[in-house]
């Protein structure tokens, strides 16, 4: 268990961590969003104890500078692999900085093919593409099996299918006891994964609980139809909405207006193929929160 209490960090006048208080249970899967300069690294950061910072943080009722090194895995979100070095001497360099023994070439092809990384373990990091550089990068972070991974925009620069391959890793590993923690500016990685989520906004936590206590914070007032019949009628008596080709969404104040919305529909145009009443996305809230001064 990771207990951060009260932690407080600032860079000259800038307060980029203001009094954070928060627990990540093991077993977590545990997704971090925010806006550039929310203060996400600077958590990161201060959990791997690389800033003196106010407060505490504790790893199993221990201070993280008496942690051992090897019990965590760490993605930075810059990349810091040596273009010189092959894959594998960059492999067996960071397991073996984090006291892995018997690093072989059967485990390193293993991993290598987990992560179907393009070209053969010899070839130098620089020949990589930016993607399978990031692919290098996480793999060394997680080879030698840490209790507890932070992985800091582990899908930065990933195509679609790779960030699946990433997912469905990330998944495995979770589900084999490993405690994770990651940072994602796409809202549907944090929400199909996690099963707690914190949001920081200025350095202070704006957000936090699983995806659905977050999401049953805000009304369900998001209606959603998809049908190819005109529903401007609609439109002045509930006139905050948008409207993109076949699909409408209305946003009225009261969620009992779903039930009226509902009604008009079927008296005017009858069948629609699809009707929802939802609360807003992960991806409308964390806008929301944002634009909220």
């Amino acid at each position: 268990m990771l207990e951060i209490k009260n932690v407080s960090k600032n860079f000259g006048s800038v307060k980029a961590l203001n009094d954070v208080t928060l627990t990540i249970n093991d077993g977590d899967l545990f997704g971090v969003i925010g806006q550039n300069g929310a203060g996400k690294s600077t958590l990161f950061r201060s959990i791997m104890n690389f800033y003196d910072f106010k407060g505490e943080i504790l790893y199993n009722g221990m201070k993280m500078s008496k942690v051992p090194l090897e019990k965590i895995g760490f993605l930075p979100e810059e990349r810091s692999l040596s273009p010189k070095k092959s894959i594998k001497e960059e492999i067996e360099y960071f397991a073996k900085l984090n006291q892995m023994k018997n690093i072989n070439d059967e485990i390193i092809e293993k991993w290598f093919n987990k992560f179907e990384i393009k070209g053969k373990p010899t070839d130098k990091i620089k020949t990589l593409s930016k993607g399978n550089q990031q692919k290098v990068q996480l793999l060394c972070a997680l080879i030698y099996n840490p209790e507890f991974v932070i992985l800091d925009e582990p899908f930065s620069g990933l195509d679609p299918y790779n960030i699946t391959l990433l997912e469905d890793i990330i998944k495995e590993l979770n589900a084999n006891g490993t405690t994770i923690v990651f940072s994602s500016h796409n809202m549907s990685n944090v929400e199909s994964l996690c099963n707690r989520i914190l949001m920081l906004k200025d350095g202070e936590i704006a957000l936090y609980g699983t995806p659905l206590e977050v999401r049953n914070q805000f009304k369900a007032n998001k209606i959603t139809i998809e049908t190819d019949k005109d529903l401007s009628f609609l439109t002045e008596k509930y006139p905050r909405y948008d409207h993109y080709r076949d699909t409408w969404n209305f946003y009225p104040e009261e969620v009992k207006d779903g039930e009226d919305i509902f009604r008009e529909i079927s008296e005017k145009i009858g069948y629609v193929k699809y009707f929802s009443q939802t609360p807003p996305t992960l991806h409308e809230i964390f806008t929301r929160t944002v634009e909220q001064e």
